[in-house]
């Protein structure tokens, strides 16, 4: 389920389903040396136990978990808090916590009796208090998704482009007169005809006679997507994104208002 990502960091919010080898081989050596330690412990507090029992014990978790990891990053990315807002994000990954736990405890019992039966004896996970063991599972296996997550959302930091110097405004030549805009303040370019028309976070729009694609090339440097063949939108006055009832996009911004995206575009947005 591992593998590279396509195109060179350039995967966007979203659409990134494989976890990066390299991501994947730092949590497995992070998680084998939290296993490794464990398993020291184990042996410490009980030097009467065959080493092989903590050691089955240790790995079989430790296996479940490197397998579920990809599916992990895959959530993090499909259901990611800059799409669904942070409320709905907490949500659904506490759910997917939970899920992740069971599986985990299914995995990792099943890799156990196979261990115990190779030498004539029974596992027993429940031990007569399943309740019990579930939560206590439970407990590990959501500090262990967090930690998960932790990583993929440092990987998403540290792999993302460092900005390049622009120019804190840009030149706009519109009405016959010149005015000097900076970017962070175009909400979003939409086309009119002949005409691109800019609209302001705290000033009128500005009419301007050029083509879309001309402030497309212009405007994403500074943040700006296609979100529709004839509407930019700058990121950074985006608040959320949701899904209509036909797959395309409603994009509430930060002062309320909602804009309409094609989902042609939708990979472009994050």
């Amino acid at each position: 389920m591992t593998g590279n990502q396509s195109g060179a960091d350039g995967d966007q919010i979203g659409t990134r389903r494989f976890i990066p080898w390299s991501l994947y081989g730092i949590i497995a050596l992070f998680l084998l040396i939290v296993i490794l330690v464990n398993i020291s412990s184990h042996m410490i507090e009980d030097p009467k136990t065959a080493l092989w029992e903590p050691a089955l014990w240790e790995m079989s978790s430790y296996a479940a978990i490197m397998l579920l990891t990809p599916a992990l990053y895959f959530s993090y990315h499909r259901f990611h808090w800059r799409r669904l807002g942070l409320p709905r994000f907490v949500l659904i990954q506490a759910g997917a916590c939970l899920l992740f736990s069971l599986l985990h405890i299914a995995a990792m019992v099943a890799i156990r009796e196979c261990g115990y039966s190779l030498v004539h004896r029974t596992y027993n996970f429940a031990q007569g208090h399943l309740a019990l063991e579930l939560i206590y599972e439970g407990r590990k296996d959501a500090l262990t998704f967090l930690v998960v997550m932790g990583f993929c959302w440092v990987n998403e930091r540290l792999t993302q482009p460092m900005p390049a110097l622009l120019p804190d405004r840009i030149e706009i030549r519109t009405d016959g007169r010149t005015v000097y805009v900076s970017p962070a303040e175009i909400v979003y370019a939409e086309a009119a005809g002949n005409y691109v028309e800019l609209h302001l976070a705290s000033a009128p729009p500005l009419l301007v006679r050029d083509t879309l694609a001309a402030y497309d090339k212009r405007l994403s440097p500074y943040g700006f997507a296609r979100i529709h063949r004839s509407r930019l939108l700058n990121r950074r006055h985006m608040r959320q994104v949701s899904s209509t009832g036909s797959g395309d996009l409603r994009i509430t911004l930060n002062d309320g208002r909602e804009l309409a995206g094609s989902r042609r575009f939708r990979d472009q947005l994050y």
